[in-house]
C-alpha cells in the first residue's frame, strides 16, 4: 500500500470512531474523582456562559473531573460508559422536533444509563424538553408546563430546605439569592422536594413557595432537579455552588464527602502516642480507636454521632471483656482467648500486638495498620499471626461514616478455631457460636431492631438470632434520636454469606458475623484466611433496600490484599 491510500485508511478510521463515539474522551482524571458530563451547545437560556461557570464550580474542589459534549443528540451507551453522572445544561425548549430531537438509540442509551445506576442532574431549564416523552419527564423530576409554569422578573428570594436529613441537604443554612424564580412546574410523582423559595405577589409570584431543589430516582439512578441558575450571575452565588455540588456528588455515588460542603474543618485529631486515635469535633470524640499495650486486644471506643450520642459500650458490668468495637477468637486449638480468666484477670490465649502504623488525613479520615500475634499465655512463639488493616472514612453530609476492617490471619502450627457449641451439639449452650468481629452496642439504646439485607428479623429465640445475610443492621433511639451501626460481609470472606448472632435481650445489645457459628476452622501451617469487613455508623434507622445498596457498593470490587 502507497502512502497515500495508507493516509486514506487511517482517515477513514478516525473518522468512524468520531461518529461512533461523540462524547469527547474523558480527560485523565485524579482518583476517586467523579466524572460528570455536561451537556450543552443547546438551550433557550445563554448556555455559553453558565456551561464554563458550571464546569469551573465543579472542577474547583477538585472532587470532579468535567467533561462537556455540545452533540447530545449523538450519545450512545459506548460513549456514556466512563461517567458517573450526567449534567445537563441543554435543552430544546421551543424548538423544532424534527431538527432537535434524539433519534431512538439516544433514548434507549440516555434511560439505560440512568435506569442501571447512572446519576442524572439538571440545571434551571434543563429539562425543558420532549414534552411528550413520558420516561423523560419522569427521569427529569420537574419541567416547563406551557399555560401552567410562569416566572416573574430576576429578583433575590429565599431558599429553605425541607428535609435537612438528607445528604445533599444536611448542615446546609438557608440562603438567598438573585435568580429566576419558576411557579407551578410540572413535577414528576413521587420526587421529594428538597429545597423551596416563596414566590412574592409583587413578583408576579403566587404566594407560595414552589419547589427548587427536587429528588427521585429513575431505576437505580439517583436524579436531581436544581431549578435555580438562570445565568451565571446567579450561579455565582457560593451557596449555590456549595448545593450544585452536593446535588452532582449524591446523584453520582449517593453520598456527600467533600470536605468543603461537610464541614470537615470543624473535626482534628487526637493522639496518644502507643495509647490511641480519636476524631474529635464540636461535640466531643466522633470514635476513638485505642491500642494501649496494656489491653487485652486493640478497640474502637466509643463510636458516636457527630451530635455527641454513644452508640457502644466498653466493659460492661455483665461481660467484662465486651469493648464497644472489637475483633476476638473465642477458642484457638481449645485455649480461650475471649473471657476474661478469673484467676490472672487476662484472657488464657493472649493477643499481641507491634508495629501500630497510623496515618491520618485533613478530611477526617485515617488509616490503621497492625500487626498481631496469638499465643497461649507463658508461651513465646504464636500458634496464629494477623495483619490488620482498618480504613475510616471522614463523615459524610448525612453522619455517615465506614469503618472497613481487613485481617489476613496466617497459621504458624495447625489451629483449630472453634466456638462455644449450639444447643442441640455435645455440651451446647443457648449463647453458642460468637466468635469475630463484634460490637456490643450502648446500653441506653431503647426501641431496638435488628434489619436485615433480606428484611427485618422477627424470629428470635430465648433473645437470640442466628441467619445467613450478606448485611445486618442494628438500630435503636438514643436520647429520642434513632440511629444504628451496619456491618457489611464481603463476598470473598469464607463462608459468606455469612451467619449473623444477634443478641436482643434486656440487658443486651449485640451482634456478630459469626464464621463459625455452624462449623469449626481448621488452618494447617502456612494457610492463611482473609475476612473483610464494612461498618456503617449512621443516624436514623436503615431499610433492607439501604442496605443493599451499601452492599452493593461495597461488594462491587475485588479486594487486593494490604
Amino acid at each position: 500500500m502507497d502512502r497515500r491510500a495508507e493516509s486514506a485508511v487511517w482517515a477513514g478510521i478516525l473518522l468512524l470512531g468520531l461518529l461512533l463515539c461523540p462524547a469527547p474522551d474523558p480527560a485523565p482524571a485524579p482518583a476517586k474523582s467523579v466524572r460528570v458530563l455536561l451537556l450543552s451547545g443547546q438551550s433557550n437560556h445563554d448556555w455559553k456562559s453558565t456551561t464554563p461557570k458550571l464546569k469551573a464550580v465543579l472542577e474547583a474542589g477538585g472532587r470532579f473531573a468535567v467533561q462537556v459534549t455540545e452533540k447530545a443528540g449523538q450519545l450512545s451507551a459506548r460513549s456514556l460508559e466512563p461517567y458517573d453522572v450526567i449534567l445537563s445544561n441543554w435543552n430544546a425548549y421551543g424548538l423544532d422536533p424534527s431538527t432537535s430531537g434524539w433519534p431512538p438509540e439516544t433514548r434507549r442509551a440516555y434511560l439505560d444509563f440512568v435506569r442501571r445506576g447512572g446519576g442524572h442532574v439538571v440545571v434551571h431549564a434543563g429539562s425543558a424538553s420532549f414534552p411528550d416523552w413520558e420516561d423523560y419527564g419522569r427521569l427529569t423530576l420537574a419541567t416547563w408546563k406551557n399555560g401552567q409554569s410562569s416566572h416573574g422578573p430576576r429578583h433575590e428570594f429565599p431558599v429553605r430546605f425541607e428535609n435537612a436529613a438528607h445528604p445533599v441537604t444536611a448542615g446546609l443554612k438557608p440562603f438567598t439569592i438573585f435568580d429566576e424564580l419558576w411557579n407551578r412546574p410540572g413535577v414528576a410523582a413521587g420526587v421529594e422536594v428538597l429545597a423551596s423559595s416563596f414566590s412574592a405577589p409583587d413578583k408576579e409570584g403566587t404566594g407560595q413557595w414552589e419547589p427548587t431543589v427536587l429528588v427521585g430516582r429513575f431505576g437505580k439512578g439517583r436524579c436531581v432537579t436544581v431549578l435555580l441558575g438562570h445565568d451565571a450571575e446567579a450561579m455565582d452565588n457560593p451557596d449555590y455552588q456549595a448545593l450544585l455540588r452536593r446535588c452532582v456528588e449524591w446523584a453520582a455515588t449517593g453520598r456527600v464527602t467533600s470536605a468543603a460542603e461537610t464541614g470537615a474543618g470543624a473535626w482534628r485529631w487526637e493522639k496518644q502516642a502507643g495509647s490511641s486515635l480519636a476524631l474529635v469535633g464540636a461535640e466531643g470524640p466522633l470514635w476513638q480507636f485505642r491500642y494501649g499495650g496494656y489491653l487485652d486486644t486493640p478497640y474502637f471506643h466509643p463510636l458516636n454521632t457527630p451530635d455527641g450520642r454513644t452508640l457502644t459500650r466498653d466493659r460492661p458490668p455483665d461481660h467484662l471483656w465486651h469493648h464497644g468495637l472489637w475483633f476476638s477468637w473465642k477458642f484457638i486449638n481449645t485455649v480461650n482467648y475471649w473471657e476474661i480468666d478469673a484467676k490472672t484477670g487476662r484472657p488464657a490465649g493472649q493477643t499481641s500486638w507491634r508495629d501500630v502504623r497510623i496515618t491520618t488525613e485533613g478530611d477526617g479520615s485515617a488509616r490503621i495498620g497492625i500487626a498481631l500475634a496469638y499465643r497461649p499465655a507463658g508461651q513465646d512463639l504464636p500458634v496464629m499471626t494477623e495483619k490488620r488493616t482498618i480504613e475510616v472514612s471522614a463523615p459524610d453530609a448525612e453522619g455517615v461514616y465506614a469503618i472497613d476492617w481487613t485481617g489476613i490471619f496466617e497459621a504458624v502450627r495447625e489451629v483449630v478455631l472453634d466456638r462455644t457449641p449450639l444447643r442441640g451439639e455435645p455440651g451446647g449452650q443457648v449463647w453458642g457460636v460468637y466468635a469475630g468481629l463484634s460490637l456490643r452496642l450502648a446500653g441506653n439504646l431503647t426501641e431496638r431492631q435488628a434489619m436485615t439485607s433480606d428484611g427485618p428479623v422477627n424470629n428470635f429465640v430465648d433473645d437470640r438470632y442466628r441467619g445467613r445475610h450478606v448485611t445486618l443492621d442494628y438500630s435503636g433511639f438514643v436520647d429520642g434520636k434513632s440511629e444504628g451501626v451496619a456491618i457489611l460481609d464481603h463476598p470473598q470472606n469464607p463462608r459468606a454469606p455469612t451467619p449473623w448472632y444477634v443478641i436482643r435481650s434486656a440487658e443486651m445489645s449485640f451482634f456478630t458475623p459469626a464464621i463459625l457459628c455452624y462449623e469449626r476452622m481448621t488452618l494447617l501451617p502456612g494457610e492463611r484466611i482473609i475476612l473483610r469487613y464494612r461498618v456503617l455508623v449512621h443516624p436514623g434507622r436503615w431499610d433492607a433496600a439501604r442496605l443493599r445498596r451499601e452492599y452493593s457498593r461495597f461488594s462491587s470490587k475485588v479486594l487486593e490484599s494490604p
